[in-house]
């Protein structure tokens, strides 16, 4: 049994991040006071999907060796520790995200909330909301339109009865 514990051990090592290349994907980990060569760090690839997530100087991580040295092995990034604790509402039924900057995202599998303390931008060709019921609570809105009121062709002038005449060609509303 002692000997299967050695192997294991030799395997599966904690470690903390002391130099990164994030550049690479690569770190060095300091395991028992010894420091090791650049490593892999794991992250999610291929044909589908590529995601990045940057490791931190200071973070405690797994060094997996598949051939019991260290410096052939790959690092297995963030276990939840004293310094780095789970996220606050952290819950077995619900999924959260935080970012550094203050960005969180939470899901509860049938509802998502996404936080944001600055900006959102999305760019894409087209956007399609379909909702029973969109709710915006902002004190302005900007259409970009050049700045002027925005207008639709059906609305109706207060003092012709006829429709305005100076309405915008790119806001509609559908009956």
């Amino acid at each position: 049994m002692r000997e299967l514990e050695r192997k294991i051990n030799n395997i599966v090592q904690i470690g903390t991040i002391v130099e990164i290349d994030n550049k690479k994907a690569l770190a060095r980990v300091n395991i028992l006071g010894r420091v090791t060569d650049f490593l892999p760090v794991k992250m999610i690839g291929n044909s589908f999907i590529k995601v990045f997530i940057p490791v931190r100087i200071g973070e405690q991580v797994m060094v997996v060796c598949p051939y019991g040295n260290a410096n052939s092995g790959y690092v297995i990034p963030s276990i939840f520790n004293r310094n780095l604790p789970e996220p606050s509402g952290a819950t077995e039924d619900k999924a959260i995200v935080e970012f550094a900057g203050g960005v969180r995202i939470d899901s509860d599998g049938a509802n998502i909330t996404i936080n944001v303390p600055e900006n959102v931008n999305i760019t894409c060709t087209n956007a399609n909301v379909k909702a029973d019921n969109v709710k915006v609570d902002s004190p302005s809105i900007d259409m970009g339109l050049g700045g002027k009121g925005v207008v639709t062709g059906e609305c109706i002038c207060a003092f012709t009865g006829k429709p305005h005449h100076d309405y915008s060609a790119n806001t509609r509303s559908a009956k």
